[in-house]
């Protein structure tokens, strides 16, 4: 079989199409056989592809999860982390609660997302980025979703460039790939209607990368949809990829189904979502197993299926585990080293802007 691979640099940049480059009616019938065969060609040329980029380094990062507010004024019928006022597992963090949760862990990169609501608004969040650029110089700031930076455009009634160039001011340094979800009309609208759509979603990106901001794309899949339907997702993320060269990478997201296992997605199958994303996204530098919601052996497993990044440490994550992850909370650093070891990778610790870091101690 002989698929597209590509060289990359660690960060986000323009890259030309390679050679043989898939398009959607190949990848559909690629993916459409998902037989022992099929998937051990997948896996292989998925897996060429991922050492023709970085080898055998995979990387992680240590960094900490900040999620000021559940409340949110949205209604997915998917999310189990979104709270209206006066529920009981609705919650608001104070800065002093963040801050201490910061200093307490010293995290090299925060990652910072919520609902939308008025108790953290455009204002507040984006002093909450300035303080934290203040309070910690080096810290990689990646801060709020495209769906949280159209909402404050249209709270504070300023344009989405006015709310970008404030974030990136403050000290934010990229943007998160939270919020997609499944770009299908079908789905939206019968999971996440009121929620920002597919062109939006990538308007805001498109605009980010404009102005110098990298951001990550993400995709959720697990709504029952269709082969075409992930598959045009990945294509309409690889066409601005194209335009703009600003994601810096790519993490399929899988459903959780709270304590309903007859519905989880099996290893297999998140395994397969991997290598499509890698084997799709030949613009994309670095595709993630995000070990939250796949497990952490899958997550291992997925680095020989594509991937070349576990995330991170990922303290006090709230939104997977609300929706009933049953994953660690938090891994220590010597953990995912370890993790990696086993794989048969090279772990590689890295900063929020993807580069290795010159000498990290174990903890």
């Amino acid at each position: 079989m002989n698929l597209p691979s590509r060289s990359t640099t660690q960060s986000a940049t323009l890259s030309r199409p390679a050679p043989e480059r898939l398009d959607f009616a190949r990848a559909l019938a690629l993916f459409d056989d998902d037989g022992p065969d099929r998937l051990f060609e997948v896996r292989r040329a998925a897996h060429a592809a991922r050492v023709a980029r970085h080898g055998l380094r995979a990387s992680f990062v240590d960094n900490l999860q900040i999620n000021p507010s559940n409340l949110c004024v949205r209604d997915c019928t998917f999310c189990g982390f979104a709270a209206k006022p006066g529920e009981s597992h609705a919650y608001v963090q104070t800065e002093a609660e963040i801050f201490a949760a910061v200093a307490a862990h010293a995290p090299r990169e925060v990652h910072i997302v919520g609902g939308l609501n008025h108790a953290w608004d455009f204002r507040r969040s984006l002093a909450l980025v300035a303080a934290l650029r203040e309070q910690h110089p080096t810290l990689y700031i990646k801060a709020f979703t495209a769906v949280e930076v159209h909402w404050f455009a249209r709270t504070s009634k300023l344009s989405l460039e006015a709310v970008l160039h404030a974030l990136r001011e403050a000290g934010m340094n990229g943007m998160p790939g939270g919020g997609a979800e499944m770009f299908s009309e079908r789905i939206r609208q019968a999971h996440f209607r009121h929620k920002l759509g597919a062109d939006d979603w990538l308007d805001v990106h498109e605009r980010a990368h404009r102005l110098g901001i990298p951001s990550n794309a993400t995709m959720l899949f697990g709504f029952g949809e269709t082969l075409a339907e992930r598959l045009h997702h990945l294509f309409r993320l690889r066409e601005l990829q194209d335009r703009t060269g600003g994601f810096v990478s790519f993490i399929p997201l899988a459903m959780q189904y709270g304590h309903d296992s007859t519905q989880a997605i099996s290893p297999a199958e998140n395994l397969r979502m991997i290598a499509m994303s890698r084997l799709v996204l030949d613009n994309v530098p670095h595709v993630k197993a995000y070990w939250p919601m796949i497990g952490l052996s899958t997550a291992a497993a997925g680095l020989a299926w594509g991937a070349d990044d576990l995330d991170g440490t990922i303290g006090m994550e709230k939104v997977a585990h609300a929706s009933g992850a049953s994953t660690p909370k938090l891994v220590g650093r010597s953990e995912m080293r370890r993790l990696i070891e086993l794989a048969g990778f090279e772990p590689v610790e890295r900063g929020g802007d993807y580069r290795p870091l010159a000498a990290a101690s174990a903890a």
